[in-house]
């Protein structure tokens, strides 16, 4: 086959629903597509998940395609049967080992089911308390740290035999801007570069990485063309990472339907010029007639020599790397399908033990808390504010406090009542009221620093008088929306086993081992 008719082999697709239609099977068949994207909306449960990765399998013989998704752990999980931790709550643990434990325990449940590759881990050095995209998924905000941590992931995959992916190169830690909707800059020098945003990339490397994700984000101290994200500059991809790093894996961009691209040189053109930065696999996650689209648009850039030969030749080769070290745990059988699997794994009672164990050991207490603990439940009002996804990226639905969910188990005697999103005057009034008569409140908070009516409410509260205890259900930063209070105790995500952690804690059951891994300054005094 000539370069031009390989074209799909560079791009990495998604669909919709939990079967693919016949187009989308077609441009698998036609366009010999290297890989597929799954999300929450393709999955309904561990074995729907083998049949269907079993049946994309089988559309493709010879190498195996690769099979993507994001499971990072903590907000971000496309499949939930086991409630792993985030990036940050291991951070805050910071036990390498456990670390490493997590990730192995991840990447077993991905294989069982089928999937080669997770787009993860995060190493994006979260040094910007505002990050509305990033945040917990980051292991903190020491460049050191999150080194580590993400060299711990990756061998923790790489020993269940599952590609791993660092995000987002050079780093999107230091933004206020999700790249879903706009384009970030990060306006630092390369020499701030290198000692933060780079390093975990340098040790992901050293450490074996399969995969690097670029960035939708502007770094002009790299590309001297104003606007010009990360994914689309041979400044950054080639000069920066090829060349300055020296890696040599598979280079995928993040989606190309993100605003960030989409709003600018926009998803086509911009998959054309993702190749010829150096960029070796495209990815293009919702829409079949974009993905159609770019792959006749790289195709005619390869006739016409607008991507050079040998800058094909070269993502060719890391695509087929990558698919034969996919094909190594995951060797397809004479039929096409993957070798058969131990599904029991996939939410065992082993994996939901270490992914409490997880949960216990970052939990994090901030503040003065020794005269008001243990809690008497009899005499405290829990104030729970409902979690829900905020950012796209979460790709799920939940409901209610996580918090309040626990107390309803752990503590019956407590007194429970829910909180708005973001609470009216009016709410907060009432929920003063409601306080009188308890030696303690507790406020469990959700990003209480986007939704203004949750400050004002720990305002109110101590206003009046009221000792107040702030349960952080989505990460520190909610400290600074808070600082009226008496202590803070921080969950890293909400999901139970961080709510029965903290809990137990408050009642004086269990320790809070974990160590603060955001500076967060005069709150954190």
């Amino acid at each position: 086959m000539s370069l031009a008719a390989r074209a799909g082999e560079l791009f990495m697709v998604g669909f919709h629903g939990t079967e693919p239609d016949a187009a989308f099977e077609s441009l698998l068949r036609e366009e010999e597509v290297g890989g597929v994207i799954l999300f929450a909306r393709n999955l309904s449960s561990p074995e729907q998940a083998r049949r269907l990765t079993d049946h994309l399998q089988s559309l493709r013989p010879g190498l195996p395609l690769l099979i993507a998704i994001d499971q990072e752990g903590g907000i971000v999980l496309r499949l939930e049967a086991t409630p792993w931790p985030g990036a940050m709550a291991l951070g805050a643990a910071d036990d390498p080992g456990l670390t490493r434990r997590v990730s192995a325990g991840i990447a077993r449940e991905l294989r069982a089911m089928g999937i080669n590759m997770n787009l993860a881990p995060v190493l994006d050095v979260n040094v910007n308390p505002a990050n509305p995209v990033i945040g917990v998924r980051s292991f903190g905000a020491d460049p050191n740290l999150v080194a580590e941590h993400g060299a711990s992931y990756i061998r923790g995959h790489h020993e269940a035999g599952v590609l791993t992916t660092a995000k987002h190169f050079p780093g999107h830690g230091d933004t206020a801007v999700d790249s879903h909707h706009a384009l970030a800059v990060i306006p630092h020098g390369l020499e701030r570069l290198e000692a933060v945003e780079l390093l975990p990339f340098r040790r992901a490397i050293a450490a074996g990485v399969d995969a690097i994700m670029t960035a939708h984000v502007f770094f002009p101290a790299v590309e001297p063309e104003g606007g010009t994200p990360a994914t689309v500059s041979r400044a950054v991809l080639t000069g920066l990472l090829r060349e300055r790093l020296g890696f040599d894996g598979l280079v995928i961009t993040d989606c190309m339907q993100m605003k960030a691209i989409a709003d600018g040189v926009t998803t086509v053109e911009g998959a054309v010029r993702a190749i010829a930065a150096g960029a070796d696999l495209v990815l293009i996650s919702h829409s079949y007639e974009l993905q159609r689209e770019a792959i006749a648009a790289v195709r005619a850039a390869i006739e016409s020599g607008r991507i050079p030969a040998e800058r094909v030749e070269a993502a060719l080769r890391r695509v087929r790397a990558a698919r034969e070290r996919a094909g190594g745990p995951m060797a397809k059988d004479p039929a096409g399908a993957a070798p058969a699997a131990d599904l029991s794994v996939i939410g065992s009672a082993q994996h939901q033990a270490l992914a409490g164990e997880a949960a216990a050991a970052a939990v994090t207490a901030v503040g003065d808390l020794g005269g008001l603990l243990p809690i008497r439940p009899e005499r405290t009002l829990l104030l729970a504010v409902e979690a829900a996804p905020v950012v796209v990226v979460e790709d799920r639905r939940t409901g209610g406090s996580p918090v309040a969910a626990a107390a309803a188990d752990l503590a019956p005697g407590l007194r429970t009542l829910a909180v708005s999103r973001d609470p009216s005057m009016d709410e907060v009034d009432r929920l003063v009221a409601e306080a009188a008569g308890a030696d303690l409140v507790l406020v469990a908070t959700y990003l209480a620093g986007r939704y203004p009516g949750q400050s004002a409410l720990v305002r109110a509260l101590a206003a009046a008088g009221h000792p107040v205890v702030l349960i952080a259900q989505r990460g520190p930063y909610d400290l600074l929306a808070a600082p009226e209070t008496q202590g803070t105790v921080i969950m890293y995500e909400d999901r139970r086993p961080a709510a029965d952690a903290a809990l137990r804690f408050l009642l004086g059951q269990a320790t809070a081992p974990g160590r603060l891994p955001v500076d967060l300054g005069p709150a954190t005094c």
